[in-house]
């Protein structure tokens, strides 16, 4: 019937557009059809794509700069200090717990406050030393290579496993769209077809 146009053009659309998306991952590997050899996009084109993943992690979302300053900013310095402070204390607790229970007796908890800040104001002193030798170790690391490493390594699953947690919802939409499409389409074949006189 003339009417299951629009109905089949929507299957046709859906289905065209499911195999195209299937297509971005599938086949996993080269396999040859006739004159044409096919594998899924991403599979092939693993390497290029690490490399312009990497590029953009290290000049756009996480350069070295950005990550120094984030390092240096004094709200950050104030959360080191913090951790410091808290990592010696729970130190000092544990050693002193071990102790003998007499020696114990003398040690209360404004002298282990009092200890915790003597220590921790020596520290401070070669905090700075300690972050300009990070810093400049920071210098010799390569972003770039040590992202696209990490992307050229994950496996086929893994990496659809990835990008399917990002756009699986607009691949979805992208299906649908397809059948509505497809739908319309069919609809103006009808509405044509019957302009022009083909029987219904």
């Amino acid at each position: 019937m003339l009417y299951a146009i629009p109905f089949i053009s929507a299957i046709i659309g859906y289905v065209t557009n499911y195999i195209a998306i299937k297509m971005l991952f599938y086949p996993r590997k080269p396999m040859n059809f006739l004159l044409f050899r096919v594998q899924g996009i991403f599979p092939k084109r693993k390497t290029v794509l690490a490399r312009r993943m990497a590029r953009l992690v290290a000049d756009e979302l996480l350069s070295m700069d950005q990550l120094k300053e984030e390092i240096d900013r004094q709200a950050t310095q104030g959360q080191i200090r913090v951790a410091i402070e808290e990592e010696v204390e729970v130190y000092l607790r544990d050693k002193i717990a071990s102790l003998n229970p007499i020696v114990k007796t003398f040690i209360n908890d404004n002298r282990i406050a009092r200890l915790r800040d003597k220590i921790c104001s020596e520290i401070e002193t070669f905090v700075p030393k300690i972050t300009h030798q990070f810093f400049n170790r920071l210098d010799t690391v390569n972003l770039e290579n040590m992202v696209f490493d990490q992307v050229a390594s994950f496996t086929s699953d893994k990496l659809e496993n990835m990008m399917m947690s990002v756009i699986q919802k607009e691949l979805r939409f992208i299906e649908l769209a397809g059948a509505i499409l497809g739908f319309i389409i069919g609809l103006v074949q009808v509405f044509l077809l019957i302009q022009w006189g083909y029987a219904v």
